[in-house]
């Protein structure tokens, strides 16, 4: 474990090197976010089935293959992995412009490739979420995930807009080989990191892959710091899962928005998460991070009124646009607060499988949230249906205020 320069982990190479390829990784995927469903309606004249399924088998993979990642990750050294991810993803991005050109793409590699790339993806973000805790000491973890936020925030404001760009000079199904070279900068970059990552020892009696996937089970959610926390991040995803599949329905029909409108709107609330990456550090510094976590999902709840209030026009979107911008910080804080608390104070052979469980925990009932959303919306309404995911958000600040994560702090080892 390397500790790298006191003042500013960008003066750490290696972990410059890291936050490079991770950085590459999530334009890429922001850029191809768009470009991959254009390229199914645009290029190969998809019907909704088709799109509908395009979009369930992107959703998929975390539901199953997050556990076993976990435990594989528990049992090999994390940047082989990490890289071998990458380049079956660039391989897998770069089938689609090829076979465009060749006048050959079907929906049936499309879907193939959606869903090697997110199954990639699970496996890669469990090995490089879990490699941090090797690479920095522990007092290094919060401004690292603060600066790993930014760029994911930076991403989701100008991803669409570098797809659109693209897609508009050169097509959708070219634009997505821009994807494929940002994961070989990803395999690149973490090909030149130069901090020895020791092999993880076996453990003394063999053991099933099914029993250390149950063993990093019982231990995220009996954790009395990480079971709470996983549990609580997994109701806001599963929430927000169901009411984000809705209301941009809700805007477009009910209030009348422009697509136009939507976009800038969405711009706005992607830069409050950005803000949130720059601030999260000092208010856990200065307060805590029991007391910012807790605030942080106040936020949710709140930021859903002036959607609930707001009414078509200027002032409505104006509304709409800063509870968004609330809610993203909110969720931004939220998110690498928890991040670090919990990779601070999982165990070495189980950050695998801890964050593993997290991620199948928040993302497994996904596509089930969007569903049920969907159908209630249907049969209750849009806006009734908004207000009860609203609702639902005052339950994860409560169950956190109800445990000693409230008081809890960062301390410096």
């Amino acid at each position: 474990m390397t500790a790298g320069a006191e003042s500013s982990l960008w003066r750490h190479r290696d972990f410059r090197l890291y936050w490079t390829g991770q950085a590459a990784d999530v334009l890429g995927s922001s850029l191809s976010s768009v470009a991959i469903p254009l390229v199914a309606v645009v290029n190969l004249h998809a019907t909704t089935w088709e799109a509908a399924v395009l979009a369930a088998v992107q959703k998929t993979p975390p539901l199953l293959f997050s556990l076993p990642a976990g435990a594989w990750c528990d049992r090999v050294r994390k940047r082989p992995l990490m890289m071998a991810t990458s380049l079956i993803c660039a391989a897998a991005m770069a089938s689609i412009p090829l076979a465009a050109s060749h006048g050959r793409l079907t929906l049936l590699q499309l879907w193939v490739a959606a869903f090697v790339v997110g199954s990639c993806h699970v496996v890669g973000m469990a090995a490089s979420l879990s490699y941090i805790p090797h690479l920095l000491l522990p007092h290094r973890l919060m401004e690292a995930n603060a600066k790993l936020a930014s760029a994911n925030t930076l991403a989701d404001i100008g991803g669409p807009a570098l797809a659109g760009a693209l897609i508009g000079v050169i097509g959708a199904a070219r634009a997505v080989a821009a994807d494929a070279v940002s994961y070989l900068v990803t395999a690149w970059c973490t090909l030149l990191i130069r901090s020895p990552e020791t092999v993880p020892e076996r453990p003394t009696a063999q053991r099933s892959l099914r029993g250390e996937i149950r063993a990093g089970i019982a231990y995220t959610w009996r954790h009395p710091v990480i079971g709470p926390l996983v549990t609580t991040n997994a109701i806001v995803s599963t929430v927000l899962a169901g009411t984000s599949a809705i209301w941009v329905v809700y805007l477009l029909r009910e209030l009348h928005w422009s697509p136009e409108t939507f976009a800038v709107v969405m711009s706005i609330g992607a830069s409050g998460g950005f803000l949130a990456s720059l601030t999260t550090p000092r208010l856990t510094s200065r307060y805590g991070a029991g007391p910012v976590m807790i605030t942080a999902l106040t936020l949710a709840p709140a930021s859903q009124l002036p959607l609930l209030l707001a009414g078509p026009g200027i002032a409505g979107q104006l509304g709409i646009g800063c509870g968004l911008f609330a809610q993203l910080f909110g969720a931004v804080t939220h998110g690498l607060t928890q991040r670090t608390v919990r990779q601070r104070a999982c165990a070495p052979d189980m950050q695998g499988r801890m964050q593993a469980t997290g991620q199948w925990t928040a993302f497994g009932l996904r596509p089930f949230a969007a569903l049920l959303a969907g159908y209630a919306g249907t049969t209750l309404g849009l806006h009734t249906t908004l207000s009860l995911g609203a609702c639902l958000l005052v339950l994860p600040p409560l169950r956190l205020a109800l445990t000693p994560i409230r008081t809890l702090r960062l301390v410096a080892p």
